[in-house]
C-alpha cells in the first residue's frame, strides 16, 4: 500500500507542483487581500482534484495492465485512490486554516471557519465518491460528465420535486422544520451545535467513501485491462 501511495503522490508531485505553486499564491492572495473566504475552503476541492487525476494518469500510462501482475489486490489498488484523497483533503484544512487566519479583522470566527471546511470537505468527499467508481466503469473522462448529472439530480432532484409538490402536503413540513429550528436554538448552544454538525457532515462524508470504495473494487475486479 506505501509503494502504491508513493506511486500516486510522484505522479502527482512531478505533475502538478508548479500548478498547485501557482494556485496557492493566487488563492492566498486573494483570500486575505480581497477577503475571499470561499477561496480557502475550495483548496479543499482543489487538493482533492488532484488525487483523481491520477486516475487519468493510470489510464494514458496503461498502469493498471502492469499492476495486474503485482503481488496486490483490487481492493489494495483502489484503496489507494481513497487514501490518498483523504491524505490530501486532510493536509488541505490545516493550508485552509492559515489562508483564512491572514485575513486582517474582522476575519471569520473559528466556529464560522470550522463549519466552512467541514462543508467543503464534504461536497470533497461526497464528489469523490461519485468519480472514482464512475471513472473505473467508463472511464476518467465520462465520469467528469456522469458524476455533474448525478449530482444536479441528487442536489437539486429533491428541491423541484418539494416544489411541485401541493401545499397540502408541503406545509407540515415547513412546519416540523421550523418547529425542529426552534427547539435547536433553544436546547444548543452555538458551540455544541456547530461541533454537532460538523461532526454530522464529516461521518456522512466517511460513510459515502466506505460505500463507494466497496463499488469501485467489485468494478475493478470485473474490468479487463
Amino acid at each position: 500500500m506505501k509503494g502504491l501511495l508513493y506511486k500516486d503522490w510522484a505522479l502527482i508531485a512531478g505533475g502538478y507542483k508548479a500548478n498547485f505553486l501557482f494556485l496557492l499564491v493566487f488563492y492566498g492572495l486573494l483570500t486575505v487581500i480581497g477577503r475571499m473566504t470561499f477561496l480557502a475552503y475550495a483548496m479543499v476541492f482543489v487538493m482533492g482534484m488532484y488525487a483523481s487525476s491520477t486516475i487519468s494518469m493510470d489510464e494514458n500510462s496503461h498502469w493498471d495492465a502492469y499492476a495486474h501482475t503485482l503481488p496486490v489486490t483490487p481492493g489494495q489498488l483502489v484503496a489507494a485512490k481513497y487514501w490518498l484523497t483523504l491524505l490530501l483533503t486532510a493536509a488541505s484544512i490545516p493550508l485552509s486554516f492559515l489562508l483564512i487566519a491572514l485575513i486582517p479583522d474582522p476575519k471569520p470566527s473559528p466556529l464560522e471557519a470550522a463549519l466552512g471546511l467541514a462543508a467543503a470537505c464534504t461536497v470533497t468527499l461526497f464528489y469523490f465518491s461519485f468519480v472514482i467508481p464512475l471513472s473505473y466503469k467508463f472511464g476518467a473522462a465520462k465520469a467528469r460528465s456522469w458524476v455533474s448529472i448525478s449530482i444536479l439530480i441528487v442536489a437539486f432532484g429533491p428541491v423541484l420535486l418539494f416544489t411541485q409538490l401541493p401545499e397540502g402536503v408541503t406545509a407540515p413540513i415547513k412546519n416540523a422544520a421550523a418547529s425542529l429550528d426552534a427547539t435547536v436554538t433553544a436546547t444548543w448552544s452555538e458551540t455544541s451545535f456547530t461541533v454537532a454538525v460538523v461532526g454530522a457532515l464529516l461521518l456522512f462524508s466517511l460513510i459515502c467513501i466506505v460505500i463507494s470504495w466497496a463499488i469501485s473494487v467489485r468494478l475493478y475486479t470485473r474490468k479487463t485491462y
